[in-house]
């Protein structure tokens, strides 16, 4: 227990030789990909913008910031990343009797970091159990509850935000002026539409496979079967053994969630007030780098772009959907050219947003896991000379 501790002050670093040099291949990748989709982002730039609108360069855009609207800009983001950390901390305490503050931020900003190394953006839930059980001490179904109710009850909210903005916000889409887009990115609300039906079923089908374990187990078997023909699992009884283990382990935990509705209304508001958080972001962003003033016409588009450009990008398979929601935010956010003054700083827009949002917990994440392993080396060197001293 005492080495378990021991190794939680290593918030997911390396332990060897092997994991360490696939931590940097991955790491140099994914920020290869950034650099990739920023270079992308800017080039479709050249292509969709105006000749009267280019994009302006970055001096001048720093002059022409709004700082009063920057600021508000940035409190948004630290109120997202508030919230974001209350969420986890209320489940703590629903599941451990302690708020726990700390470890709160902790799981919050590591999931993010590890969504951004996955496809899809799907590692952060898998680490974030394995962060609260292993390195926090946290019983296994609680250390899964945590993650995944946060995850459903999220989903959720912000699937019915999605829809009610793509049914109820004028389809600034197809009211383009012909001489303001070279392309058509009209498909970009259908292919939303789909992300939506099915980021939505997500939280229904997990919900329905709990009360049924022994299908459920079935299933992943049948999975596991078929990997092993096609000769991508190698373990079939180790794997396997491993898998319906825990699938058992999740539909004990996801019925548990589910009888216990009433613990999940205070994790449902703050869910909301995320939700709203989140589509204000980049409605600051625009206000502040654009310098135009506020408006509710204004919110309500940048909220619906959002919505579009977001869930067409969670069809991507890249890491932490990198590339894709560059290219996607600026296809869709380039209906906004028709508005004075927003054209040439459109670039710079999904750029400051995306930084905020995605790569400032990337950076994060490498400068915590970097921190780690100097501190580890370190340490097992002082450990090498009193261990030699002592002979």
């Amino acid at each position: 227990m005492q080495n378990e501790r021991g190794a939680g002050k290593q918030v997911g670093a390396p332990k060897d030789k092997k994991s360490l040099r696939n931590f940097w291949i991955k790491t140099i990748l994914l920020l290869a990909l950034i650099a990739a989709s920023i270079a992308i982002m800017f080039t479709l730039g050249e292509y969709v913008v105006n000749s009267e609108q280019k994009q302006v360069r970055f001096t001048e855009m720093i002059r022409g910031i709004n700082v009063p609207l920057f600021f508000a800009f940035l409190g948004f983001i630290l109120l997202y990343i508030l919230v974001e950390s209350i969420k986890f901390s209320y489940m703590l305490k629903c599941y451990t009797g302690k708020f726990r503050i700390r470890t709160a931020v902790k799981v919050m900003f590591l999931g993010k970091y590890y969504d951004g190394m996955t496809p899809f953006a799907s590692g952060g839930q898998p680490f974030q159990i394995y962060y609260l059980y292993k390195k926090k001490d946290i019983p296994r179904g609680a250390a899964s509850a945590i993650p995944l109710a946060r995850l459903m009850v999220g989903l959720f909210v912000w699937c019915l935000f999605a829809l009610v903005l793509m049914s109820v916000a004028p389809d600034y889409l197809k009211n383009i002026a012909a001489d303001q887009m070279k392309i058509d990115v009209s498909v970009f609300r259908i292919v939303a539409w789909f992300s939506i039906a099915l980021n939505l079923s997500f939280p229904f089908l997990f919900g329905v496979l709990s009360f049924f374990p022994k299908f459920t187990m079935k299933v992943t078997a049948i999975l596991i079967f078929l990997l092993k023909k096609m000769h991508i699992v190698k373990k079939k009884y180790a794997v396997t053994k491993k898998y319906v283990y825990g699938v058992r382990e999740y539909c004990t935990t996801m019925r548990e969630i589910i009888l216990k509705w009433y613990i999940l209304l205070p994790l449902l508001g703050l869910s909301i007030v995320e939700s709203c958080i989140n589509l204000c972001i980049p409605f600051f962003a625009v206000c502040a780098i654009a310098n135009v003033p506020p408006a509710a016409d204004l919110l309500l588009e940048i909220a619906c772009l959002n919505i579009i450009s977001q869930f067409t990008a969670y069809l991507f398979p890249t890491p932490g959907n990198t590339i894709a929601a560059e290219g996607a935010a600026f296809l869709v956010y380039a209906t906004l050219m028709a508005r004075p003054g927003i054209g040439s700083v459109i670039g710079w827009v999904v750029l400051i947003w995306r930084f905020f949002t995605f790569y400032m917990f990337i950076l994060s994440g490498i400068g915590i896991n970097t921190f780690e392993i100097i501190r580890g080396a370190v340490r097992n060197r002082r450990a090498r000379k009193m261990q030699q001293q002592s002979l």
